[in-house]
This record gives C-alpha cells, structure tokens and sequence, in this order.
C-alpha cells in the first residue's frame, strides 16, 4: 500500500554538501515508487554551500520551505560564553517554526509515516514532536552516527537522543548500531536497522582517464581538519618521494600549520587548494586523476564519509588513511582497490603512496555503491513497518 509520508529535512536541495545527496535520493526513491511525499526544509539563508545538481522533482514530491532567520552567527558567539548553547545546532529556532507547520499540516494531510535526516538534532525533534502527538511511525535516519559517540565533550547531548526509543533507528553500517546500543541510548536492538550510504549513479558511469601530462595525480575532496582529518602527513609523505606526485584538494582551505608546512617542503607548487565545487564538476576531476585519497582519524572512527562510496564507483585506486577498527577500515576490508595506511604514521603513508602507484585496478560492479541502491534497501525497510 502506498503511503503518505513527512519528511523532515532542513538541509534539502539546492542546499549542497556531502550529506545532502543520501536524503533527497530516498526521497526521490519514495516518490518513484508511488508514495507521497511531503519535505519540510529550511529557507536557502541557512545554507552556506549550494549544489544545484542535487535537486529532485516528481510529481509525488512536495518541498515545504518553513522560514526563519538564521542563528549559525549567534549560536557561535553565544557558545563561547554559555556552554549549554553549544548542545543547540543551526536550525534549534526553524525546528520550533518547523513543529507548528507539520501540526497544521498532519490535520489535513494524515501522514502514515515521518522520516527525519542527522546530522541535524532538530530534525529529530520535529520529527519525535509530531509522532508522539499523532502516534505515527517515525524512522530516524543517521547518516553519521551521534557525536557524543566519538567526541567526550559532547557526553550530556546524550540526553537529547533518548526520545529516540519511540523511533525506527537506520544507520550506515553495524558497527554504528552497535555503538549506539552500548552508549545507553534507550532503544531496542529489534529497532536498529542498517541501510549502507551511497554515491550518486553519474559516479558509476562516467567514463575514467588518467591525467594528461602523464604524471600521477592524488584527489581529495570535502573537508579536512586538523584534529580528526589532518593532510600535514600526507603531504610530509608526499614531499618525501623519490618520483614527483601531485595534490589537488578540492572543497576547504588550508589551515595555518599546513600554510606552514608549505612554506617549507621541496615542491609545493605540486600542492592545490580548489574551492568547493559542484559535485557534477568534482566527479570530472576525480575520474580523471590517477588515485583518491580518504583521510579518517581518530575523532571519526565512528563515521563514513559519504564520499568513500563515490570513490569507490569511480574504480580508480583509493589510499585510505586511518586508524585500524574504524567503521571506514571495516567497510573496506574487501574492497580490492583500497590501500590501508595508519592515521598519523608518515612512514606507513610514505608506503601506501608507493603501493598506490604501483596498484593494478580490479574491475568491480560499480552500480553497488550508488544512492539508488541505497534507496532501494531504504524501501525494504518500510516495508517491514
């Protein structure tokens, strides 16, 4: 039976980032298959990255924008003086607007079912809001897991998730589930389910080359930080090879010690910062070049970033820097064209670079790792509602 269903979702297209694709595709998914879907969203002053290639459209589709003034400024300012700000993210203000639209909206709409995206707590929020008042379904989508899991001083936000018992908990991989049952969060383990991240299908398909000059070229793409994804190895790594190898870092900028660090390798005229691109763009770039790169520490052990799977589908070799047991090193124990190198270590990066160089790509089906694949596992879960 088809059904009607609330989606909560304040980062939605034409908002980009790296999260954005996993919701509009099931969205997208749902409505193919003939539900009916309503997505509350969030005003584009939210968004601070945009990606029009992400937007969805069908006739069973709805987009409900609820408006509201932006907070990411204020809450800034505000968690450096009152530490109980800092368990409020971005859209605490909108999620309050949020709530009173999906009320009127369930008196006449009658939802079967409301699903609500992480990493945003308001989601969830609206969401337990509107299912308890009406007692409907709700499953609770994370896309990466809660962060007091893998950041201490985050450990009182825990109390923020246990209304979570009421809801369907999908996550990305086991070892999420896993985690999330032993941090104390009160929900059943017959209410956690998996349905494993995906990549959009141009990632698949489009046709890869290697770099005109000739030379081998590394990708990053998205974000880096210096506590849980820091390049300076990679790069002390890279500037201590015998052959020339070239870096391109598409998405963030350079933070002061790696401006530092540059000042004083060999070549780093062979090290590029590219600002965020649209992922249609990046896909060029990233099936062009000769191997990826994929950088989790410590602080994400926990999480899988939503680019390996694209990766992945591009069929090109993929250096992954990280620790040992980490969800990213689990998920890719049997992946054939992954090289293993240990967060943090310069030598056993020094060692994947070479291993990567001389790595001969084994042909996979790239159609497994794609969001519509994702979707598809995503339905099943409803049907078991």
């Amino acid at each position: 039976m088809k059904k009607n269903i609330l989606m909560i979702a304040s980062e939605f297209p034409p908002c980009g980032g790296g999260g954005v694709g996993r919701i509009s595709a099931i969205a997208e998914s749902l409505a193919k298959n003939g539900d009916r879907i309503t997505v509350i969203t969030a005003n584009k002053e939210h968004f601070s990255i945009f990606d029009y290639s992400l937007t969805v459209s069908h006739e069973n589709l709805k987009i409900v924008t609820v408006y509201s003034f932006p907070i990411r400024k204020f809450l800034w300012r505000m968690r450096r003086y009152i530490p109980s700000f800092k368990y409020l993210d971005n859209y605490s203000l909108w999620s309050v607007l949020a709530k009173i639209k999906v009320n009127s909206l369930q008196k006449t709409k009658s939802f079967d079912l409301v699903i609500s995206s992480y990493p945003s707590m308001s989601n969830h929020s609206v969401a337990f809001f509107i299912s308890k008042k009406f007692n409907i379904p709700w499953i609770a989508d994370y896309r990466d897991p809660p962060s007091f899991l893998y950041d201490s001083s985050q450990k009182k936000q825990k109390c923020f998730y246990n209304y979570t018992k009421q809801a369907l908990i999908n996550c990305v991989t086991t070892k999420n589930a896993k985690e999330m049952i032993s941090a104390g969060l009160q929900v059943s383990p017959k209410k956690l389910y998996v349905v494993q991240n995906g990549c959009s299908k141009i990632a698949s398909t489009i046709n890869q080359t290697n770099p005109e000059d000739g030379g081998f070229e590394l990708v990053h793409t998205g974000s880096f930080y210096e506590n849980g994804r820091d390049i300076n190895q990679l790069i002390e790594a890279i500037d201590s090879l015998s052959t020339p190898v070239k870096m391109r870092f598409i998405g963030d900028e350079p933070y002061n010690s790696t401006k530092e660090l540059l000042l004083k390798i060999n070549n780093p005229e062979r090290i590029e910062f590219i600002s965020y691109m649209n992922s249609d763009e990046v896909l060029k770039i990233s099936a062009a070049c000769s191997a990826l790169i994929v950088i989790q520490g410590n602080l994400f052990t926990n999480q899988i970033p939503g680019k390996l799977f694209e990766y992945l589908a591009l069929e090109k070799p993929i250096l992954l820097i990280s620790n040992k047991g980490s969800a990213t090193h689990i998920i890719t124990l049997d992946e054939p064209n992954v090289i293993f190198a240990e967060y943090g270590d310069i030598e056993s990066i020094k060692l994947g670079l070479i291993n990567l160089k001389s790595h001969k790509v084994v042909g996979i089906d790239r159609s497994k790792y794609t969001r519509e694949k994702m979707a598809k596992n995503f339905i099943s879960l409803l049907d078991i509602i």
